[in-house]
């Protein structure tokens, strides 16, 4: 499937509506460890059935405070739209 990017609130919240079953990681481009698991997410998400999002903490805004992320990276695996397990730092 692949490591989609997204850009903005609404093409996180449109990602989140049209998969039921997905994890998003969110980053930060000052993040040192964001920029070193990277390429290993991009590989895991590649052979994986569960879609990958990636959305960068200066796209969202204020809106990343929906999410409660605490820390960088944070990795969310959302259900229905809803949170179920949740991986940070």
């Amino acid at each position: 499937m692949g490591l989609t990017e997204l850009g903005s609130p609404s093409e996180l919240q449109d990602y989140l509506n049209a998969n039921n079953t997905c994890v998003v990681t969110f980053s930060a481009h000052w993040c040192g460890p964001c920029r070193a698991s990277k390429p290993q997410l991009e590989a895991l998400a590649k052979d994986s059935p569960v879609p990958f999002g990636y959305v960068y903490e200066s796209d969202l805004g204020d809106f990343l405070h929906t999410f409660s992320i605490r820390a960088f990276p944070t990795y969310v695996c959302f259900v229905g739209g809803k949170e179920v397990q949740r991986v940070e730092g």
